[in-house]
């Protein structure tokens, strides 16, 4: 609902605000519009604030403004829960925001209750060197919040002592550690893992390559599942909309589309501790059949790594065998001057071309696939 508008005045118009008076400067300034609502009790203390904005309209603060100026700025529970509303509102996940409100309360405690207008650079980097575990993840979290805070006004760059606290870049892994799973290692895991939904998270993450993520949206609803049976074998499609509007689309097979419509039935993924609870009594029970073997719990975030090394090693792209017209054709035909915008309307419609791997997902108790011509198409 508008605002209720209720006279004017010198600088402007002046609204009702549940039943008071606020006198807001209208005014256009060296090509640029000017709304600011006033802190003011009268029109005559409108009048002294409107002489004190057409000194300087860029630098003028109204008097609540003025106040959170001087106010100090702290890591307390207030604020660390506005950020997570905000972050909330962005699409970021649970976990995430788990994380970040644990190492803002590390912060928080570490800086026992200091301005953080009044911090140092060198503070932040001593903490960081006593803490010596997580600086990446202790750095993304403290510098969030403070971006935050300038979004908010409610701390100012030249404030800020993180601007100039650099995120440690990502170490590549290759070189000190083998990353990623065998095929066969993966298969004998899934074998032994008795959970179904655990299952059918492994199925999609080891075929797919999927982040986490995108199989909870998926159990959610988020993820729109679309049977195609096409006789290359892609059986159906999931569709993820991105927050920057790009579409996102992962072609299925019978399997993974199977595992795909029960967790989205069950309306939730397994939580990341039961996965991994499941996956560790899998690794003891492999290890008890293989005494000789040394048998480490299987970590579900390599499988997007492994998913990767195996489709460059092994892997037999398959295309729908109605490949469709080129989205460049299409927007010549419509008159799009930017494929861009034929994209972002039309490209949800595509099916995309799927990697086939030499991965045998088997467990005795498995749902039996129905045969694919039986499946009811959207």
């Amino acid at each position: 609902m508008g605002a209720m508008w209720v006279g004017k005045w010198a600088g402007g118009r002046i609204r009702d605000a549940a039943g008071r008076a606020v006198w807001v400067i209208e005014r256009q300034w060296a090509g640029r519009r000017y709304s600011v609502a006033l802190d003011a009790a009268s029109e005559r203390e409108a009048l002294a604030e409107l002489a004190l904005w057409e000194r300087d309209p860029d630098a003028y603060r109204t008097r609540r403004q003025a106040a959170l100026d001087n106010a100090p700025v702290h890591i307390d529970e207030e604020a660390v829960a506005g950020l997570l509303l905000h972050l909330t509102e962005k699409g970021r996940g649970l976990a995430h925001r788990r994380a970040v409100r644990a190492y803002l309360s590390a912060w928080g405690e570490a800086l026992a209750g200091r301005d953080l207008r009044k911090v140092q650079l060198r503070d932040l980097r001593k903490l960081l060197a006593d803490w010596g575990t997580a600086r990446k993840y202790r750095i993304i979290a403290l510098k969030s919040f403070t971006a935050w805070l300038r979004e908010e006004d409610r701390l100012k760059p030249s404030e800020d002592p993180t601007l100039s606290l650099r995120v440690p870049p990502a170490v590549a892994e290759k070189g000190s550690r083998i990353k990623g799973y065998s095929l066969a290692f993966v298969e004998r895991i899934y074998g032994t893992v008795g959970s179904q939904c655990v299952r059918d998270v492994l199925c999609l993450r080891a075929k797919t390559g999927m982040h986490a993520t995108e199989i909870a949206r998926i159990a959610a609803g988020e993820g729109a599942l679309r049977v195609v049976n096409d006789p290359c074998g892609i059986v159906g499609t999931v569709t993820f909309k991105h927050k920057n509007g790009r579409i996102h689309i992962v072609s299925l097979d019978a399997q993974s589309m199977a595992a795909a419509e029960r967790l989205q039935a069950r309306g939730k993924s397994p939580s990341t501790s039961s996965v991994h609870e499941c996956l560790g009594y899998a690794a003891g029970r492999l290890s008890k059949q293989f005494p000789n073997e040394r048998i480490t719990p299987l970590v579900p975030g390599e499988l997007r790594h492994s998913f990767a090394t195996w489709a460059s090693e092994c892997g037999r792209v398959v295309k729908p065998t109605s490949d469709g017209v080129p989205l460049k054709m299409v927007a010549a035909v419509m008159g799009h001057l930017n494929t861009r915008t034929t994209k972002l309307f039309y490209e949800g419609v595509q099916i995309p071309p799927m990697i086939v791997l030499p991965l045998n997902l088997h467990h005795p108790k498995d749902p039996v696939l129905l045969d694919e011509p039986l499946r009811k198409s959207c």
